[in-house]
């Protein structure tokens, strides 16, 4: 990280001849109010003989010369320098009144940068509010004009301080130049400009990538200075941004949908950490930038459908939603993929059931998800440049997956904790045994619930106890079955509310009145122990190893 840093008095600032800071067209409007002028005029009146005040940073990047100004784009600290230079218009247009001389060097010194041939405003404002600020600076304000104007607001803010304080201008001028003191930051990178801004500006909201990759996107579009070119790019990412945080999802960040779109796009997977340099490296590659924020949007726009199950074909988004359930959003590298070439219902079907397959059989095999991401991304580039797409991609997911002994073991032996997931395949089972014509009854997932046949926790309460004298010596076995999916079932959310932790003849009467095959089929056990676990687990891992299974899927 290279940077220049120099402590320096506003005086020395902004006394350099041919310095020009500008402030990026992307950045928002001035903003600052009645409190963060009161407080930097406060603060300017404290001062005591040759005390000095800190203001902060001021983080720049040095821009290429152009007709001999040197341009700093202000990244952090526009709104205290914007707000300096106004209040120093103020007091050169009050000195105008009684000493012309010392108006002139302010206007020539501080106001302006200039060159043999030109002059520049010291400051160069983002595209709302320059002309105004241009109009002050060049002494062509109409008092009148735009009152609601915050630059205006501020303007006549340190006006009336300036004329109603014990301090005359003069005084308040030299405090101003020679006892205000901030640390300028200089270097030529964005990525060292944006990384030490998130740095001193730690305020429990970290600068993401997403960011970074905004700012640099941006900084490209404003350079060109067109400025209903860099609007519509601004509208079209804002666009991007809202379909990203319309996913409600703790798990689905804006960070995780720029990775995705490259894994869509680009060979190679790449980490959170290296997501910005890939960007910045895309973006400076790019022949047709407008091209490419619009081709993230389509992918974002698309990205929110899948997420949502509404690409509007039934068989389709009801898959759709199933993925989200299993947590296998992973795969959206390549759904964005098939979604944009010319499949039909029948081929989009079978990617969507062979990803399930793949997504269910890992999970519950528990095989480490490291290479998922590649795996993804290898089929979204790779199978579509095969003779046969869709052949490419269900050989290639079954070749990663669990075998069927390896799941049908894994089925009855891990624990399943993941409430989202376990109740799905419950519900799978179910469907499977009914042949879908159950599926009105746990369609309403909210009121159906998983219910622990033997409850999760015994002896705590006296309605236990009937447990204890069940299970017997063994009872304190008893957490080694508890998540074991043969100790699992459905039930409505008000039996199972009066089930709970009720005993097993108690929790039958409960069952009985439930219209869902796999919880009513136990009413026909008298008994319900560790022995009627193991084997209601493995019956059930032999039902799992049909129905997902990639025979399903040809």
């Amino acid at each position: 990280m290279s940077i220049d840093t120099k402590r320096l008095s506003i005086g020395k600032l902004l006394g350099s001849v041919n310095e020009v800071f500008r402030i990026p067209l992307y950045q928002r409007p001035y903003n600052w109010g009645r409190d963060q002028w009161n407080d930097l005029w406060e603060d300017l009146i404290r001062i005591d003989g040759n005390e000095t005040h800190f203001l902060g940073s001021v983080i720049t990047i040095s821009q290429q010369k152009q007709k001999g100004f040197t341009y700093l784009e202000l990244v952090d600290g526009q709104q205290r320098i914007t707000t300096i230079l106004i209040l120093l218009i103020a007091i050169r247009d009050l000195a105008r009144e009684s000493d012309e001389e010392r108006a002139a060097y302010i206007d020539n010194y501080f106001l302006k940068s200039s060159t043999i041939d030109e002059f520049e405003p010291k400051l160069i404002l983002g595209r709302k509010d320059n002309k105004l600020f241009k109009k002050l600076v060049e002494k062509r304000f109409n008092g009148d004009e735009s009152k609601n104007k915050k630059i205006v607001q501020a303007y006549n803010f340190f006006i009336q301080k300036l004329q109603n304080s014990k301090l005359n201008w003069q005084h308040i001028y030299t405090k101003l130049l020679d006892s205000l003191d901030l640390v300028l930051m200089v270097t030529d990178s964005y990525y060292d400009a944006f990384k030490l801004f998130e740095t001193l500006n730690n305020r429990g909201l970290s600068l993401s990538s997403v960011d970074l990759i905004k700012n640099y996107l941006l900084s490209k579009f404003s350079s060109n200075e067109d400025e209903d070119l860099l609007e519509e790019t601004i509208e079209i990412w804002d666009s991007i941004i809202e379909n990203i945080e319309d996913i409600q999802s703790v798990r689905h960040d804006k960070v995780r949908f720029f990775r995705h779109y490259l894994f869509s796009t680009e060979y190679g997977v790449v980490t959170i950490p290296r997501l910005y340099s890939k960007y910045q490296w895309l973006i400076d590659t790019s022949d047709d930038l407008s091209g490419l924020v619009k081709d993230i949007w389509l992918h974002s726009e698309m990205y929110l459908k899948l997420y949502n199950g509404m690409m509007g074909i039934k068989e389709i988004d009801e898959r759709l939603k199933n993925l989200v359930r299993i947590e296998a959003t992973a795969s959206y590298p390549l759904l964005l993929k098939c979604f944009s070439q010319e499949l039909s219902k029948e081929q989009l079907i079978l990617v969507l059931d062979a990803i399930e397959v793949f997504m269910v059989r890992r999970s519950v095999c528990d095989i480490s998800t490291r290479d998922i991401d590649r795996v993804y991304n290898h089929l979204a580039l790779e199978a579509f440049t095969k003779q046969n797409p869709i052949y490419y991609i269900i050989g290639y997911l079954k070749n990663k997956t669990p075998t069927d002994n390896e799941f049908f073991l894994h089925f009855q032996s891990r624990d399943f904790n993941r409430s989202g997931q376990t109740k799905y395949i419950l519900e799978a089972i179910e469907n499977f045994l009914t042949n879908n014509t159950k599926e009105k009854i746990i369609g309403e997932r909210s009121d159906v619930h998983i219910e622990h046949i033997m409850p999760r926790e015994i002896g705590r309460m006296n309605s236990n106890n009937d447990w204890q004298k069940e299970l017997g010596v063994k009872a304190t076995e008893y957490t080694l079955y508890v998540n074991k999916i043969g100790n699992l079932t459905l039930l409505g959310s008000e039996l199972n509310i009066t089930a709970s932790n009720s005993s097993f003849s108690k929790k039958k009467g409960k069952y009985e009145q439930s219209a869902i095959t796999i919880t009513k089929n136990l009413c026909q056990k008298q008994r319900w122990t560790f022995d009627e676990i193991v084997k209601r687990s493995k019956y059930l891992a032999g039902l799992a190893k049909k129905i997902w299974a990639f025979n399903n899927t040809k």
